[in-house]
């Protein structure tokens, strides 16, 4: 009775939603997993050898990650309202389903004309947030160089003022590097973790629903040695409370 557990969009929706959680749950996982570890060796070292180098490295890549977390936020809104107003997946199965009716009532073109306005509303979703993923990317990629530019310029002010030798300040500055290289080779993967993240979101909440009509599995189970009598039983589909299934049901079921 939910509109958005019609079949079309179930079927969409599992379809779907299951390769987008499997496609992360691979080398790409440990990838991302190497990554994350490298950065917190690579900060460790830094801060061993120039505790200077190392702050600065430290806050941006922490700057770097609020930046990713917040075109995360927004790409994972995004996919939440398209999931909710994805209608292309559902026309379609409908179609595919009813296809002789369609064809009986000459209604071809029309429901063509439905199928492709939700093709193109997705479409215009798709472009937006392939724009953020695209500024994620170009960030990311291009992030070494960033640390490269800040590292340099504080580590020659560090040997200058001969806070630290050259040598621990090249050490801390290299550490620094290969944080920036690690985030660069993870960072690759940020639009398919998103969309896992929503993915998993979407399927969880329908795994998990519980229905407003009540569980079939809970409940008294009285043990009944009589007859059974239905005497007026009324009953409406929540979504629905004005149109009611069964008015005024009698039904008789005798012992035995």
């Amino acid at each position: 009775d939910n509109p958005a557990h019609a079949p079309g969009k179930l079927i969409t929706r599992l379809a779907s939603d299951a390769p987008n959680i499997k496609a992360v749950v691979d080398a790409r996982m440990l990838q991302v997993i190497y990554a994350l570890s490298a950065i917190v060796a690579c900060i460790v070292i830094a801060f061993i050898y120039c505790w200077q180098v190392a702050i600065l490295g430290t806050s941006l890549i922490l700057l770097l990650a609020f930046v990713m977390i917040g075109l995360a936020y927004k790409i994972s809104v995004m996919n939440i309202e398209q999931i909710k107003n994805d209608e292309a997946g559902r026309i379609a199965i409908e179609i595919i389903e009813n296809v002789k009716t369609i064809q009986l009532l000459t209604r071809c073109d029309m429901f063509f004309d439905h199928y492709e306005t939700a093709s193109k509303q997705q479409k215009r979703s798709e472009l937006k947030k392939g724009m953020i993923e695209a500024i994620n990317y170009s960030i990311t990629q291009s992030f070494m160089y960033f640390m490269m530019c800040f590292t340099y310029a504080v580590g020659i002010r560090v040997i200058y003022q001969g806070d630290k030798s050259s040598d621990d300040t090249f050490k801390g500055i290299i550490a620094m590097m290969l944080g920036a290289v690690a985030v660069m080779n993870s960072a690759q993967y940020f639009p398919e973790f998103v969309k896992a993240k929503t993915a998993a979101g979407m399927l969880f909440n329908i795994i998990y629903r519980k229905p407003r009509t009540g569980d079939l599995m809970e409940g008294d189970r009285p043990e009944i040695r009589g007859n059974i009598l239905f005497e007026n039983v009324k009953f409406s589909y929540p979504q629905r409370p004005l149109q009611p299934i069964m008015k005024g049901l009698q039904w008789t079921a005798l012992r035995g």
